[in-house]
């Protein structure tokens, strides 16, 4: 999966999972969401100046969908 670090208190990171065309974005809260973005969308995210901005423009009217099951991830170095 492809990491992005968000500069910002709310959003920790975000990253794409190609298996489910979603982009999972994790709150530094410890929340996780899932949403429906393209991997055009994603990579926009990407090269944005400011992400923050982006992924906000980009998420705005959004559906999440169900969390998936990330419990084989944990402890994974994301830095």
């Amino acid at each position: 999966m492809n990491v992005i670090p968000i500069e910002s208190k709310q959003i920790g990171y975000v990253e794409y999972d190609i298996e489910r065309s979603c982009m999972i974005a994790h709150f530094t809260t410890g929340e996780v969401r899932v949403y429906p973005v393209s991997w055009e969308e994603y990579t926009v995210l990407g090269r944005a100046s400011n992400k923050y901005d982006c992924f906000v423009r980009m998420t705005c009217g959004r559906t999440t969908r169900p969390t998936p099951d990330l419990s084989f991830r944990r402890g994974a170095d994301l830095s």
